[in-house]
């Protein structure tokens, strides 16, 4: 992987890791957005997109979650 692209995914994880808010990712229509851990969820969009994102699943950086209740849904958090 080029410098550049994992310094991206680099910088991607550490947005989230510097928001106390925010517990996690999700890609909605190819943008990255920060999810708060509690209902009601709040969506934050980011300025990653998806690739950036998958660059972070490739290096190790983040690993998935799922919520399930009324609804079930995926996220991406912190390793």
């Amino acid at each position: 992987m080029e410098a550049a692209i994992e310094q991206r995914a680099r910088k991607l994880v550490k947005q989230l890791n510097g928001d106390k808010h925010y517990s996690g990712f999700l890609v909605m229509g190819g943008l990255v957005v920060l999810r708060s851990s509690g209902a009601p969820y709040t969506d934050t969009p980011t300025m990653f997109d998806e690739a950036d994102f998958k660059n972070a699943i490739d290096l190790g950086l983040l690993e998935k979650r799922k919520v399930t209740g009324s609804v079930e849904w995926e996220w991406y958090t912190l390793k």
